[in-house]
């Protein structure tokens, strides 16, 4: 089988749609299928197992070259000869004119959302999927919607008239798993605090900065690894600055994938306090299977992941205080905190181990494909 993914993100973008796609590529080209991902182009990409069709920014912003069939998408389909396209996220260019050109070429096509916004202002989700007819029009070409997330669900399901179904993301379970080779013991801090997520407002940084303040004030020696990049990133460093936290606060920047579980199997705790937008959440299923306690804000898929006080806990007003009196809490109630460990690591083995995920996506490859065949059988038939 010829697997063609489309993303307008993929590592070393950051983010969970990244993420997601590079995961998925690399599980199925394990399974033996042939894989490509198409997306724009970027300098920084290195070689893959599988292949990569970039596509620049003046070929998919030539909309009606790309509808007509002469733009570059409709060029890497053509080259590659896919037997299904899967599109991931509905509002960014590369996947909707993918999808268009796999209906144009009569292929099998899945899109999977991973966006979440609004879903508190039904009103205004209705408004939303009224004006955003153009990417209606493109959104309707999948023969199958997926949704990340019940909320994710709730959110696209304004823009088509189609089904959808909810396929979570998955983690490797083997690469983040709990700590076994003492890396915790090379910190020298009583308390190792962790944020992996990009550094914008949307995710609550600033809150967890000022929620560490306090938490200095009785745990002198505690320390916050921050992982990622962002437009918010000077904002933060200038309020650690401000509050003389630079003694307590690393930001580590970009990490790249593969010490990724090094820095969770670093941490005590991990805490992301999201504002808004957020549709599942793929670091909370990364801290969880690496066995660390985890705070969340009450917004959007975290809450479907985290069940309070039984795996994690979730906050109720997600403000510094809250942020800290939990932080302070979880340290000083150790068998509390492994037994939210213990809970967590047990739900993603259950729910979320991607070799789950990986075998739901493809059932529905195979019957795309089947059903694909089936109906040109019987047209060859009717016509014979």
């Amino acid at each position: 089988m010829r697997i063609l993914l489309a993303s307008e993100w993929l590592s070393p973008d950051t983010g969970g749609v990244a993420r997601h796609v590079d995961d998925l590529a690399n599980l199925l080209v394990e399974k033996g299928y042939k894989v490509g991902v198409i997306t724009r182009k970027k300098k920084e990409r290195s070689k893959r197992k599988y292949m990569i069709f970039e596509v620049s920014r003046l070929n998919y912003l030539r909309l009606l070259s790309n509808v007509r069939g002469k733009g570059g998408v409709f060029e890497k389909l053509r080259a590659f000869q896919p037997d299904i396209v899967h599109a991931h996220h509905a509002f960014t260019p590369t996947p909707l004119f993918t999808l268009w050109a796999a209906k144009t070429f009569n292929l099998p096509a899945i899109l999977t959302n991973h966006s979440a916004y609004f879903c508190d202002y039904e009103y205004l989700l209705k408004t939303i999927g009224y004006i955003g007819f153009p990417f209606r029009t493109f959104i309707e070409k999948a023969d199958i919607i997926v949704s990340v997330s019940k909320i994710s669900k709730n959110f696209i399901k304004h823009f088509t008239t189609k089904d959808v179904i909810v396929i979570p993301n998955g983690v490797n379970v083997t690469r983040f798993s709990p700590r076994v080779n003492g890396l915790r013991d090379q910190i020298d801090s009583d308390l190792v605090i962790l944020y992996v997520s990009r550094i914008v407002r949307r995710k609550g940084p600033h809150l967890l900065v000022e929620a560490l303040r306090y938490v200095r004030k009785r745990i002198p020696s505690v320390k916050l690894l921050i992982v990622g990049e962002g437009s918010f990133e000077e904002y933060l460093r200038r309020r650690v600055y401000d509050l003389d936290l630079r003694k307590n606060v690393e930001f580590l920047g970009r990490v790249p994938d593969e010490e990724l579980p090094k820095i969770y199997n670093s941490a005590d705790i991990f805490v992301l306090p999201s504002v808004y937008g957020e549709s599942f959440g793929i670091v909370i299923l990364e801290a969880m299977s690496s066995g660390l306690p985890v705070i969340v804000s009450n917004v959007g898929g975290l809450r479907e992941i985290v069940k309070n006080n039984v795996d994690g806990i979730i906050l109720d007003r997600n403000n510094p205080i809250e942020i800290y009196e939990k932080i302070m809490f979880l340290y000083h109630n150790k068998e509390f905190r492994n037994m939210l460990s213990y809970n967590a690591r047990k739900k993603v083995l259950k729910l979320y181990d991607w070799r789950i995920i990986l075998e739901k996506i493809e059932n529905i490859y195979k019957r795309l494909i089947e059903e694909k065949a089936s109906t040109l059988y019987a047209y060859q038939k009717l016509f014979n």
